[in-house]
């Protein structure tokens, strides 16, 4: 009998250790009630013995209530209404006293429940987590989360617990990561809504949520967001306000042993925490580990040349660090601009002439149009009238030679805008420029510039159909449409599409409201391609072949006989009992008779 005793006991504690466990981890979600209630219930079975454990008991019950009176939970009125019913029954004299000492608490947390139901309206918490597809719904639902978010954040508990606070809102945001997991997003606000807690919360908190910042950083980089350069740039960058060095450069490490991933940016941001935390010789090794990488872009070498000339103020090594991009890179017109930007930065006009002609002369011609306009831009700020000229006449010659290019655009009065024209200033009228069918025609809106005769402004407007085309387009009467409201239930005379399910119209839904539902049919399942290949390739003998269908009132003629008279008089002469025609005749009569 004691040892069953015991084992009960033990059994006991162990329940009010779970129970204890997931009221602490899930205690604050709004739809634990039932949790709280079955755990007062526990702590009410409990059986005791002597006025000490009664006032454990009690104690022990009072206290439960009291964390679920100051957490917004659904259906929170039945739960105060309990609590009150326990006082009364527990000790009528103090009941009054207990109850008040916590009332203004309850009132905040209902106000706040039926805040946090209005702000959550809509939000499916039990969406699979899956890679994103930009997809309507998604969009809505990350919105919906955002908003339930952003509340946390505000206090609405108006607790003075700022650790309470912070777990509240991290809850929030496990919730989402719940649903949307390979959102870097969430993961990246999440982790810097603890970063910054512990650069402005108490001593006693602050390494704790510093690392879990950390871990939640660790979590997206190695299950969610694996191949994700910005949660891991982010991450280092953590690391690194830290003064955690070697965490942030095996992040680094860890993202460039990656085979599916491209390089290049990887390459440049360690580079550049090499050159911050190490110094120049360490971010110049960074550079050659890019350069044995088949993988790295013409990026590698910009950054680093540029790096060369503003850090260690060294045009010559940024020069040799272009030419040799330029060996590999001859042929990309976005590389050479950035050369070509670089060397005009210097004031070096004979070093970018020949940089020009050099690279003009083996670019293919289908990708010179670029720097060709650079080419012109350049003569015309540094040049004079006779060099522009040359200049010209070789770039029409470059474009008129080129295959791919379309002849319209290589006439000389579309060059000639293109000479006059200086940052979105534009000699001839949005006329001419229509006529000429000059491609920023249908980018730009022309007004006149103040204090110049004969010269435009250019204005950029967000879209095309804002400017020329605004006017030409037959627009919807928006004013007569329905609002959108989609609904998260689906059922009979509900469309589920993408984004929702959406009504149908009446008379579809009142013939799907009259049909069987589609699970009552359980075959046998035909299958139409077969039946229609059956069809086809079938030869149907000439009794079921189909014919033209007979018309009422004619007979259809025989092989070989003209029944055309037949016909016509059978059609021409009136049935004998046409009671229309009866009528008319005696409604005549009566008319001619009086």
């Amino acid at each position: 009998m004691a040892a069953s005793v015991l084992a009960m006991s033990s059994c006991r504690v162990k329940m009010k250790q779970a129970y204890d466990f997931a009221v602490e981890h899930v205690g604050i979600d709004f739809h634990s009630t039932t949790l709280w209630a079955d755990y007062i219930n526990f702590l009410k079975s409990e059986a005791t013995s002597g006025s000490y454990a009664e006032t454990q008991k009690t104690n022990a019950i009072r206290k439960a209530y009291h964390q679920v009176v100051m957490t917004p939970l659904m259906n929170i009125e039945q739960m105060w209404r309990d609590y009150c019913n326990f006082e009364q029954m527990s000790s009528k004299a103090a009941a009054k006293r207990n109850i008040d000492a916590v009332s203004r608490t309850y009132v905040h947390s209902k106000r706040a429940s039926a805040e946090l139901e209005s702000c959550t309206r809509g939000l499916i918490r039990g969406a699979t987590s899956v890679p994103l597809l930009g997809t309507v719904q998604e969009i809505q639902q990350l919105k919906i989360w955002k908003q339930f978010i952003a509340w946390e954040k505000r206090n609405p508990t108006r607790t003075e617990s700022n650790a309470l606070l912070v777990k509240r809102v991290l809850y929030a945001y496990e919730q989402c990561l719940l649903c949307y997991s390979h959102c870097a997003e969430i993961w990246y606000e999440a982790a810097l809504y603890l970063q910054r807690a512990s650069e402005t919360g108490n001593t006693q908190f602050k390494e704790r949520w510093a690392e879990e910042a950390a871990m939640l950083y660790e979590r997206a980089t190695t299950i969610s967001l694996s191949n994700s350069p910005l949660l891991h740039f982010a991450f280092a960058d953590f690391e690194e306000s830290r003064l955690k060095f070697d965490k942030a450069e095996a992040i680094y490490k860890k993202l460039l042993e990656k085979k599916d991933i491209q390089p290049t940016l990887v390459f440049v941001q360690y580079m550049k925490f090499s050159r911050r935390t190490e110094g120049i010789k360490a971010a110049r090794n960074v550079f050659k580990q890019a350069r044995e990488d088949p993988r790295c872009s013409h990026q590698i070498y910009v950054a680093a040349a540029l790096m060369e000339y503003n850090i260690s103020k060294d045009k010559a090594i940024a020069y040799k660090i272009f030419e040799l991009g330029l060996k590999k890179f001859a042929d990309d017109p976005t590389y050479v601009l950035a050369y070509l930007d670089h060397l005009s930065h210097l004031n070096e006009d004979n070093n970018t002439r020949v940089l020009f002609e050099k690279v003009l002369a083996t670019m293919p011609a289908e990708k010179t149009k670029e720097v060709w306009d650079k080419y012109v831009e350049f003569e015309s700020n540094v040049g004079d009238l006779a060099s522009l000229l040359k200049v010209e006449k070789k770039r029409a010659a470059s474009m008129r030679g080129n295959s791919k290019m379309d002849p319209s655009q290589c006439r000389e009065a579309l060059l000639l805008v293109d000479r006059y024209s200086y940052l979105g200033l534009i000699p001839c009228s949005e006329t001419e420029l229509k006529v000429m069918e000059h491609p920023c025609a249908a980018k730009v809106d022309l007004e006149p510039a103040s204090g110049s005769s004969g010269l435009q402004s250019t204005r950029a407007k967000d879209t095309i159909a804002e400017t020329s085309l605004s006017g030409n387009i037959s627009r919807p009467d928006t004013s007569h449409m329905l609002p959108f409201r989609p609904s998260a239930t689906s059922g009979v005379g509900m469309n589920a599409v993408p984004g929702g399910h959406f009504p149908l119209p009446s008379e579809v839904a009142y013939l799907m409201s009259r049909i069987p539902p589609p699970q009552c049919f359980n075959g046998p399942f035909v299958n139409l391609n077969e039946l229609v290949h059956l069809i086809k390739t079938s030869d149907l003998p000439s009794s079921l072949a189909p014919g033209p269908p007979d018309r009422p009132g004619k007979k259809r003629r025989a092989e070989g006989r003209d029944d055309s008279d037949d016909e016509t008089q059978s059609s021409t002469a009136p049935p004998t009992n046409d009671i229309y025609r009866a009528r008319q005749q005696k409604r005549a009569h009566t008319v001619n008779s009086s």
